[in-house]
């Protein structure tokens, strides 16, 4: 049997013991430095969220430098002999560690994201010289730390006696395992029974995955499934973050705060749902090229989203989908709408779709009456009686059309059979839109804005239209026509995105005087200089699509994917770290 001398042992020991009170020294620096995440995140105002910040605070880097640790440094007092290089391993990897910590921190502070192998490429992109000296000045505190961990380092080696003598670090170890189950425990609580002020707090501190428990709840008849996936689909998910939107109070020019009787404009904003956008064509809608001929025809449009829940949050508020289950959580209504509140428009809303979206009655529409119905028919009959009703009243109307429930109950043949289906159905869409457009008289068409386009297209490929990770062409890309009076009909080739129809409004007729950067992520579609993408999205997925069709998509883990204009996934060595960048900061401007 191999005898392993008792001198062996006894220096392992000693190794082993340094690296419990290094590892507590460790901790102790990252909580001081992860305490910043305080200032940055949003900070509950309860005080059981307060309870569970510094819980969680705590228990997650004493567990996540422990385990770094038990993984690294342990291992490495069996394996090197010599103490002194076992030191400068544990300097050089607490350094290491805490200057990334810190350089997270800002991260986290600009981006609310934390650091990964995508962003650590985006802040070092030769392309952008002046970010990546702006970052390299994070680094410069790096000597100071391998300083002061250096000498704790030594000073630990040599009062090690004195320091396996002190009692109370045993209780500290206690009380930070305590910190760690507590605030895992807590979440899973609050992740069940949808505690905002514990959810929200999720992302905010890196290498967090908090534990949920709602299987062990269902099996102990403490949750039920049903009514968690309902409250979800209806409020959002619990841990989406909390809004700071508008980001200033809007103000108006004179005339629009006077609110002018006379000068005020109606608006019919009309929502096809399914709508390719090639499906536009004198032989399937002739009504609609007719009207296309005599508008604002958006010929590279997009929508804000790859679903019609998604889709609204573009098409409502000019913001990108990531915002959806925020703005449900907070029930918060749109600008737009809130304006045309303001100035007593008539609202006349009327819905048909399968399903009506929880941002309807919750956030966008909470003080008016929605009319939904289940066939195409239906709302223009009760859209046609409801203008009738008017008297000169200055009104706002939303029609949406359904062509995706229609497609949806078509029996799936042939692609062929499925196209021609489509077209019968777009023909039919196309009469109820002559009847719509038909009641408007010359006169009420002078004064009013007519917005016609498709919270999202349709796919004849039946899997396309099911994938909530499927951005083709086909279900992104969909038609945008404006008509403003005193504005030439044209075509404009020029990239644009649902996200624009709400600023352009807001300037064109309601003359804001804000900037468009404090409520809306989109731009003026008549007087501003767009950008060459535009920004779609879903819960998981960001994408941005330029004006060639190219799409660079990565989603909430980091993950890269790039595709052509025919949606092609093509092999690509570097992303296009510059435009992830503004991507970023767009993305997170309304996040409190």
């Amino acid at each position: 049997m191999l005898k392993i001398p008792r001198q062996y042992w006894e220096a392992t020991s000693q190794k082993i013991a340094w690296g419990h009170w290094f590892a507590f020294f460790n901790i102790v620096c990252a909580i001081l430095i992860g305490s910043r995440y305080a200032f940055i995140a949003d900070w509950p105002n309860t005080l059981i969220g307060k309870i569970y910040f510094f819980l969680n605070i705590l228990g997650h880097f004493s567990f996540i430098v422990f385990a770094l640790y038990l993984l690294i440094l342990f291992p490495l007092s069996f394996l090197i002999k010599n103490p002194y290089s076992l030191r400068a391993v544990g300097v050089v990897l607490s350094t290491l560690g805490l200057t990334l910590l810190l350089l997270d921190t800002e991260i986290f502070n600009r981006f609310h994201l934390h650091l990964s192998f995508l962003v650590w490429d985006i802040l070092i992109n030769p392309d952008n010289g002046d970010l990546a000296r702006n970052w390299e000045r994070f680094f410069v505190p790096m000597p100071l730390i391998f300083l002061i961990v250096m000498l704790f380092s030594r000073w630990s080696w040599d009062k090690l006696r004195s320091l396996e003598r002190k009692k109370w670090i045993r209780k500290v170890a206690y009380g930070l395992m305590f910190c760690f189950i507590a605030s895992h425990l807590l979440y899973a609580w609050a992740d069940a029974y949808f505690y905002r002020p514990i959810t929200v707090q999720k992302a905010n501190l890196p290498l967090s995955y908090p534990m949920t428990a709602r299987t062990f709840l269902e099996k102990n008849q403490l949750l039920n499934r049903d009514t968690y996936l309902d409250r979800i689909a209806n409020s959002g998910r619990a841990d989406a973050p909390y809004l700071d939107y508008p980001k200033q109070p809007l103000r108006y020019a004179d005339r629009a705060d006077r609110a002018d009787k006379a000068a005020m404009q109606n608006i019919l904003l009309i929502n096809i749902s399914g709508l390719r956008h090639d499906a536009i064509t004198p032989a399937d809608m002739p009504s609609l090229t007719a009207f296309a001929a005599n508008s604002l025809d958006f010929k590279n449009n997009y929508s804000g989203g790859n679903n019609p829940n998604m889709a609204l949050v573009s098409l409502f508020y000019g913001l990108n989908a990531n915002y959806f289950d925020s703005l449900l959580n907070q029930r918060e209504q749109s600008v737009w709408i809130e304006r045309m509140q303001q100035l007593d428009y008539q609202f006349g809303l009327f819905v048909t779709a399968p399903f009506k979206s929880p941002l309807y009655n919750r956030a966008l529409f909470q003080q008016q009456a929605l009319n939904f119905n289940g066939l195409n028919q239906q709302s223009t009959q009760q859209w046609l009686a409801w203008h009738r009703q008017q008297n000169q009243q200055t009104w706002f109307s939303y029609l949406q059309y359904d062509l995706l429930g229609a497609m949806a109950a078509f029996a799936k043949q042939d692609p062929e059979a499925q196209q021609q289906y489509y077209r019968l159905q777009l023909q039919e869409i196309d009469r109820q839109l002559r009847q719509i457009l038909a009641e408007l008289s010359p006169d009420e068409l002078a004064k009013t804005v007519v917005v016609i386009t498709a919270d999202q297209g349709y796919s004849y490929q039946p899997q396309n239209n099911r994938d909530n990770n499927y951005f083709g062409r086909d279900r992104i890309q969909v038609p945008l026509l404006i008509a403003l009076p005193n504005q030439a009909p044209r075509q404009i080739e020029q990239i644009s995105s649902q996200m624009d129809i709400v600023p352009t409004l807001m300037q064109q007729l309601f003359q804001v005087q804000n900037p468009q950067r404090d409520y809306s992520q989109g731009h003026d579609l008549l007087n501003s200089t767009s950008d060459d993408w535009v920004f779609v999205a879903n819960q998981r997925w960001n994408v941005v699509v330029a004006d060639d069709g190219t799409q660079y998509q990565i989603d909430s883990q980091g993950e890269y994917r790039e595709y052509n204009a025919q949606y092609q996934q093509v092999n690509s060595e570097k992303p296009p770290l510059a435009l992830f960048l503004q991507m970023f900061n767009r993305d997170r401007n309304f996040l409190d």
